[in-house]
């Protein structure tokens, strides 16, 4: 059995707002979690590899610019989209 993000196969063609778990309070959950894995990575490696910390700089800044998009796109998209979300890191973005 596959997985579906909708209840109703009719409405396979139209966007709806996530909800569930990290979706609560941010817009961008999945994206938050990559950033959570690769702070993970910076500090399983001691925080000593320059790369990493740059990777880790690069990661944020990409993903922190997408969610900022995504959010100002669901905030347009539906009126009643949740105001006390933030974009990518809960209470504070």
């Amino acid at each position: 059995m596959m997985g579906s993000l909708r209840n109703k196969p009719e409405n396979l063609n139209e966007y709806a707002i996530p909800h569930g778990d990290w979706f609560e309070y941010v817009s961008s959950a999945h994206y938050t979690a990559e950033i959570v894995i690769y702070g993970g990575l910076l500090v399983a490696s001691g925080g000593r590899d320059l790369s990493l910390w740059l990777l880790f700089a690069f990661v944020v800044a990409n993903l922190g610019f997408v969610a900022t998009l995504t959010h100002a796109w669901y905030l347009q998209k539906f009126d009643d989209y949740p105001r006390k979300r933030r974009a990518i890191f809960p209470f504070v973005y």
